[in-house]
């Protein structure tokens, strides 16, 4: 008997060793304390299952209080809630298994059916009723990324997926914030109910990072249909170190229609700088999501003196997910009527854009067409279509076409073609088919060049050749003035070899031209009658001797330099050609702009360049050029009056050309450029440029004379802009024949610019005509409510005069 005892008694004392059970609730440890006659159990590092409420527990420690039946759970307490599918992580849980109450101290981490992260303190989860609650600020993120910042006490029905929170901020997927108060969320169905609403969007919602776009309202809900806010308020302005936005609109009723995707307005007074302009009884836009969808885009309003007024009710159109079309009806004051449209599609390897219109008035029936097509072959090969018709010489220019259409780029010459272009590894073909029509003109205003062709190769040479070889071919047909046919074949050879600088510092490089020219002509003034071959060679030396000083905080680069330049070839009468020699292209190897040729005979071009450089006080591993002077001169053997004599080529020594730019301080900037004659006995171009830039204000002068052997002209110009701070700013140009003392024109302009709204004030007097001497003065006003319409008018005495 007694043996059986003292077995009993181990038997026992093993059990709570390795488990304490008590109704339906277990407790598995290696480490079990037992207290209060055993009314308190303490296990470590423990595991514990509620068997009827499908709960199991891990801490690391447990304290199971059998009389109160509750349990406190501390530790890196994970609490997995199987029956709920509810997970639980914190320091400190409670469970109260007579109330079936759960509460979490301290910082805690919920996830609720793997569709809800919440993120709180001090949090009660009733599970009878399952709901959870807490008074502390909380963070809940669902499955689509949106995030619900609770900044006030909440109660969150997990049967209804429903929240209720006293403030809150709602961050959805873009970023952008709604802040409510009283809100009331079901996330079943997507529904908000809230008052005091304010949604901060994010700044670049409108496509313009400096916006501040904002919509607040009394009242509002959203569901997944619609977001309606009442008493709102609507812009997109900044409003930093601002009084007021730019402009807001105040609605009676605002609704965001997600299924139409559009921002709908009802009874609306548009304000500006806090008064009242317009109001609008209904007004809408698509939102900001929407990259092409049907409707009416921003209207506008014009007018000029030659047309009168216009008012311009542009719609779009979507065809299909490929297609699109734009209608631009344009009416005018004189009953005229014009429709301009553009069409677009997306191909499998292409893009169409279409442009097109056609007038009905007073001044007959006119029209255009304009077509583009930019596509691939395949990855190597690339190709673009232009179609241009007219009809009526002056229409592109009278309605200012130009301005309005996104592919036409001349409004005096038509251009019809096909290019063709491949690219290889090493080499690259250029292919194309032009017309030409000059609607300036009434008789011979075509011209065509069917085809014409570049073709480049860099050709793979040994290492030790120490340089580089390209094969170039070019050529075209051409017909034009009806009877004159010119035809052209280049084949070019060059070889440019890499630097070579020897042991005192010199640089040396070299380049070997051979060139096959190929004509043949008809009627033409250009090109000599009938077929000629030509073979032409030229050789060109480069010296150069670049020296570096360092002074301080300032660098010194003085480079003097030598081009010889070698051609056994005659040249063509080119002496009319229109062409000045400057330093930039006194050392070029084709600097006559020649295609058919290469200068001939030999000269020698010397240049001096000096150059001095100043750390820069901004950004000290960073250097700034405050002086520069170049200066360069030819010298040949002989004369060739069939070089161009305004060059100076033709003579035995050219001009003296060069520049000098000059950095005074941080405010005034020289420039000074010129061509003396080669004994500085006059000069034959001069040309000064002085800017000033202290403050706010920038001013530039430019002066400009050409005389004796350049010709016979003296103007000058002036650009000034005063900014006043970063919205406004006033700028004025005018520019003076000093030869004539005729002044060409004036041009003041006003303009506030800010995020999301523009006002342009133009004033314009202007001399000439389309090359006539009449006069035309305008006063022309521009407001752009950014990103919705814009309102102009070209010339405000017009307007006010009728």
């Amino acid at each position: 008997m007694k043996t059986k005892k003292v077995l009993f008694i181990f038997i026992l004392f093993l059990f709570f060793i390795s488990k304490a059970k008590a109704n339906d609730i277990e407790i598995e440890s290696s480490n079990i304390e037992i207290d209060d006659n055993g009314n308190i159990i303490y296990a470590f590092d423990a595991e514990t299952i509620i068997k009827s409420e499908n709960i199991k527990i891990t801490s690391k420690k447990t304290q199971y209080n059998k009389k109160n039946e509750i349990i406190i759970f501390t530790g890196d307490v994970y609490f997995e809630d199987l029956l709920k599918n509810i997970i639980i992580q914190s320091n400190k849980v409670s469970y109260n298994k007579k109330k079936n109450l759960i509460f979490s101290s301290g910082p805690t981490n919920f996830n609720i059916e793997k569709k809800y992260e919440v993120y709180s303190k001090n949090v009660y989860f009733y599970r009878s009723d399952n709901f959870i609650s807490s008074d502390e600020k909380t963070k809940i993120t669902d499955y689509e990324s949106n995030i619900y910042n609770l900044e006030d006490k909440f109660k969150f029905d997990i049967n209804k997926e429903i929240i209720k929170s006293k403030k809150s901020v709602i961050t959805d997927s873009n970023s952008n914030k709604y802040i409510f108060e009283d809100l009331v969320i079901n996330l079943k169905n997507n529904e908000i109910i809230g008052k005091e609403i304010k949604i901060d969007f994010k700044n670049d919602y409108f496509d313009n990072e400096k916006n501040d776009p904002i919509l607040k309202g009394r009242s509002g809900y959203s569901n997944e249909e619609n977001l309606k806010i009442y008493k709102a308020v609507f812009s997109t302005c900044n409003i930093q170190n601002k009084k007021c936005r730019g402009w807001e609109l105040n609605s009676e009723e605002f609704n965001h229609d997600k299924t139409k995707k559009i921002f709908e307005y009802k009874n609306s007074w548009f304000k500006m700088f806090d008064y009242r302009v317009f109001f609008f009884p209904y007004f809408s836009h698509p939102d900001p999501t929407v990259k092409r969808k049907s409707g009416f885009l921003t209207p506008s309003y014009t007018s000029s003196d030659s047309l009168g007024f216009s008012i311009n009710l542009p719609y779009f159109k979507v065809i299909d997910v490929d297609k699109d079309f734009t209608f631009s009806p344009r009416y005018y004051a004189d009953k005229s009527f014009l429709l301009q449209n553009e069409y677009r599609q997306e191909l499998r390897n292409s893009s169409i854009l279409t442009d097109f219109s056609f007038l009905v008035g007073e001044a007959g029936t006119k029209g255009h067409l304009f077509y583009n097509q930019t596509g691939e072959f395949n990855k190597d090969t690339k190709y673009e279509l232009n179609l241009q018709s007219v009809r009526g010489d002056k229409y592109l220019k009278t309605y200012n076409l130009l301005d309005t259409s996104p592919i036409i780029k001349d409004d005096s010459v038509l251009l019809s073609d096909l290019n063709v272009n491949w690219n290889f590894d090493d080499s690259k073909l250029d292919l194309s088919f032009k017309m030409y029509e000059d609607l300036s003109r009434n008789d011979n205003r075509y011209q065509y060049i069917f085809p014409e062709y570049n073709f480049a190769k860099n050709i793979n040479i040994p290492e030790n050749y120490n340089g580089s070889f390209i094969f170039n071919s070019e050529g075209y047909n051409k017909n034009y003035n009806s009877n004159i046919f010119e035809s052209v074949l280049i084949n070019n050879f060059l070889f440019s070899s890499d630097d070579f600088i020897n042991s005192r510092g010199v640089l040396t490089n070299f380049n070997i031209l051979l060139k096959n020219s190929n004509s043949y002509a008809d009627n033409s003034n250009n090109l000599p009658e009938n077929g000629k071959y030509n073979l032409y060679e030229i050789l060109k030396i480069d010296l150069g001797y670049p020296l570096q000083k360092q002074l301080g905080d300032y660098t010194n680069y003085l480079r003097p330099k030598a081009s010889f330049i070698y051609s056994p070839n005659g040249n063509t009468d080119i002496s009319t050609k229109n062409l000045t020699i400057n330093y930039d292209n006194a050392f070029g190897l084709n600097r006559i702009s020649e295609d058919t040729q290469v200068e001939g005979g030999q000269s020698l071009n010397l240049g001096f360049e000096f150059q001095k450089d100043r750390v820069s006080y901004n950004n000290k591993n960073l250097s700034e050029e405050i002086f520069k002077l170049r200066v360069g001169n030819i010298i040949k053997t002989k004369e060739d009056y069939k070089l161009p004599k305004k060059s100076k080529l033709n003579k035995t020594r050219s001009d003296i050309f060069g520049d000098i730019n000059f950095k005074l301080n941080e405010a005034i900037n020289l420039g000074y450029q010129f061509s003396y004659d080669r004994d500085l006995e006059y000069s034959n171009m001069d040309s000064i440029n002085i800017e000033f830039e202290v403050n706010n204000l920038i001013t530039n002068f430019n002066y400009y004379a050409e005389d004796h052997d350049f010709g016979d002209s003296e103007n000058i110009s002036n650009t000034t802009t005063y900014n006043f701070n970063d919205e406004n700013r006033l700028a004025f140009k005018t520019t003076k024949n000093l030869k004539d003392d005729f002044t060409e024109y004036y041009k003041l302009v006003y303009e506030y610019l800010t995020d999301c709204l523009s006002f342009n004030l133009n004033y314009n007097k202007s001399f000439y005509k389309d090359g006539s001497l009449e006069p035309d003065e305008t006063i022309s006003f521009l407001i752009k409510i950014i990103p919705f319409t814009q309102l102009g008018v070209e010339n405000v005495q017009n307007l006010i005069d009728k």
